[in-house]
């Protein structure tokens, strides 16, 4: 079956691109537990439903039909990676409630399993559908994104702002329960509090604002772009985020060896910029080392536990399931304990030093190893891997490329440490990677009114 000629106007198109763009300036607001919780259905669920039903009815109403094959490989590939081996996890669920008898699991089966099975078809399906647009005009379609999703991002920059200045100077802001409070320190601290802007915690937050930090260099001018980098590196810096100061290092060394290995900055000028910045950071620390030591207290007082196991709950919650996963059947080893399974851990499972184990592990690969198993959760990682090293081959045939393999590695690392596989977050920048590899693979670029930071003339679309 082959797609036929496309004649919708711009006025027909219109709305479908709208409410694209407006799905992803809510989605990283949406994830917020204000939003989450305003009504019995989470915030996010609801969005994404309303955005697949208006998608679906546009093309239903168009009944311009895409055979599968003509959609991205890469797309198909990540979406079969997660949604196949939850279908086959079912085995699993079913082997478990008869060999495992356990109130626990069936509790986990009643109240866990149909919502997360729910949340995966909503975003497999909706990442489908964008493949579709994708497919159909990939200009307007990553335009749409990419401006919605950094509208989004900007937005979580000022709330990080706006909680700077009410930490400050009392500026009035709406209390919201996150954790911006500075935990397992026992010295002074420069700031006593860590920047969460609307969302709950700051390793929920830093994942949106680098994600506006790359996305925003391909819509934005240099100085525009400078003045919102501005404002998201200082909310980044304020959440003492130990995961995301490691985040921010990968993704620059990333971007680093990128620039030298396709020459488009001088590596005098990088190793001029790096070497200005270790001597400043110096200089600081030597003229007020006692001033530098409180304000990065938050970070180093809690460096001695890291390593923990059994007194630092996110690492105990991250090793363990690969000791879990095999204290049943070999038939749960190979295909999981089905989807959201790690429920079951947080209803059976407790930590050394205090109460149950969190429902996730906090990293998307040990979350889908439980859930999906040996099979599916290794299928998933190898594919992770073989788009990475599919997008660093293709790295030097065009910028977007880069961009994405920047994008890939950037979700690869915010994935060990955030588990928002079921989160419009993870799905949206799956579809701007694959929307920048259709770009890439055509030899174009966005519109021409679009501006970007790479170029100084307009590119020409092909």
């Amino acid at each position: 079956m082959h797609s036929l000629n496309y004649t919708l106007t711009r006025r027909q198109t219109l709305p479908i691109y709208s409410v694209m763009t407006l799905y992803a300036a809510s989605a990283p607001v949406a994830v917020t537990s204000i939003v989450q919780h305003l009504i019995p259905i989470p915030g996010s669920v609801l969005l994404t439903f309303l955005a697949l039903a208006l998608f679906l009815v546009a093309l239903f109403t168009e009944r311009q039909p895409v055979s599968i094959t003509e959609l991205n490989r890469i797309g198909l590939l990540v979406c079969g990676a997660i949604a196949i081996p939850a279908i086959a996890s079912l085995i699993g669920v079913a082997f478990a409630l008869v060999s495992i008898q356990s109130v626990e699991y069936t509790a986990y089966v009643n109240h866990s399993l149909l919502n997360r099975l729910i949340n995966l078809s909503l975003y497999t399906v909706l990442t489908l559908v964008v493949l579709i647009f994708i497919r159909r005009d990939v200009q307007q379609t990553n335009t749409s994104l990419l401006k919605g999703y950094t509208i989004g991002t900007f937005l979580l920059a000022l709330g990080g702002i706006w909680q700077f200045l009410h930490f400050t100077i009392g500026y009035p802001m709406p209390l919201f329960d996150t954790r911006a409070y500075v935990h397992s320190v026992n010295q002074d601290v420069l700031f006593n509090f860590r920047i969460t802007s609307f969302t709950d915690e700051p390793s929920f937050l830093v994942p949106f604002l680098l994600d506006g930090l790359i996305i925003g260099t391909l819509i934005m001018t240099r100085k525009t772009y400078a003045l919102f980098a501005s404002l998201t590196i200082l909310v980044l810096l304020l959440t003492f985020s130990i995961s995301g100061y490691v985040n921010v290092v990968v993704i620059g060394l990333v971007a680093m060896l990128l620039l030298f290995t396709r020459n488009m900055i001088p590596k005098k000028m990088i190793l001029t910029i790096l070497g200005g910045l270790f001597l400043l950071i110096t200089t600081l620390f030597l003229l007020l080392p006692q001033a530098f030591i409180a304000l990065f207290m938050p970070i180093l007082g809690r460096v001695d536990g890291l390593f923990d196991v059994m007194h630092h709950s996110r690492l105990y919650m991250l090793v363990f399931p690969f000791v879990w996963l095999f204290d049943y059947s070999f038939m749960n080893t190979l295909f999981g304990f089905g989807p959201g399974s790690y429920d079951f851990l947080a209803r059976t499972k407790f930590l050394s030093h205090q109460g149950a184990v969190s429902g996730t592990s906090n990293n998307v690969f040990v979350d889908l190893l439980f859930e999906h198993g040996l099979l599916g959760g290794l299928l998933f990682t190898m594919s992770f891997i073989a788009i990475s090293f599919y997008l660093w081959k293709k790295r030097n045939i065009h910028l977007y490329y880069s961009i994405a393999l920047i994008l890939w590695i950037h979700l690869g690392v915010t994935s060990l440490y955030r588990a928002d596989f079921a989160s419009p977050r993870f799905w949206l920048i799956i579809m701007i990677v694959v929307g920048l590899l259709e770009l890439a693979r055509q030899k174009r670029y966005l519109p021409n009114h679009v501006p970007n930071i790479f170029q100084k003339a307009k590119v020409t679309s092909i």
